[in-house]
């Protein structure tokens, strides 16, 4: 089954649906949309998602913004059951929680921190960074000396939350006085495909942020 994804290579949230879909065998025909000439606002990319947002999926008909719904959207389409997102109602919750932390806290505290530095050259904000910080320290807490989040098998959540601490691998910032989501994280990037959806993201952003952060 192949779908299209309407992506940037260097963005986190779009190499999240890039290494679902590559772990559950979907196949992506991937359409890159330069943000930075404006092509999210061509009215053909507004038509299929309002927004104007990346990654967009369309399936057929269908058109999904937003990686972890269209994360969960594939594999609950194409791959139920599977152990990225399983079917026990009580692990689907964990999951859908940890995602929601991901959105909410964890990568909305780096963007948060890092993007108007990067994006405007804006003086970075230690009030910020502290909710950075808070937010690695409850990961730490969440993962409670387990491999991954739910135990010893990644899910979906775990993919998604890997690819937004590959902004502190890009940022150089790396995990000061975290080493357990330091180790969560290298863990990560062993998984399978893993480098083969963000290597090449990774230094093109990591190209476009050098000297932005000094």
């Amino acid at each position: 089954m192949t779908v299209d994804l309407y992506h940037m290579e260097v963005s986190a949230a779009c190499r999240t649906v890039r290494l679902v879909a590559k772990t559950i065998g979907v196949n992506c025909n991937l359409k890159e949309v330069d943000l930075f000439a404006g092509e999210q606002m061509k009215p053909e990319f507004i038509k299929l998602n309002p927004q104007h947002t990346i990654p967009t999926l369309v399936d057929g008909d269908f058109a999904l913004g937003e990686s972890r719904a269209i994360s969960t959207y594939l594999i609950n389409k194409y791959a139920p059951g599977h152990r990225l997102y399983p079917d026990c109602p009580q692990k689907r919750a964990l999951i859908d929680r940890y995602l929601y932390f991901d959105i909410g806290t964890l990568y909305k505290s780096i963007g948060d921190y890092f993007y108007p530095k990067l994006m405007f050259n804006k003086e970075l904000e230690p009030d910020r960074e502290k909710k950075l910080k808070d937010a690695l320290g409850f990961l730490e807490a969440f993962l409670n000396g387990q491999d991954f989040l739910l135990g010893k098998e990644p899910t979906v959540a775990d993919l998604s939350i890997s690819c937004s601490l590959s902004m502190l691998e890009i940022t150089s910032y790396g995990f000061p006085a975290f080493p357990i989501a330091e180790a969560y994280y290298n863990r990560l990037k062993q998984l399978p495909h893993w480098e083969e959806c963000n290597a090449k993201g990774i230094e093109g952003f990591k190209q476009f942020a050098a000297g932005k952060l000094q």
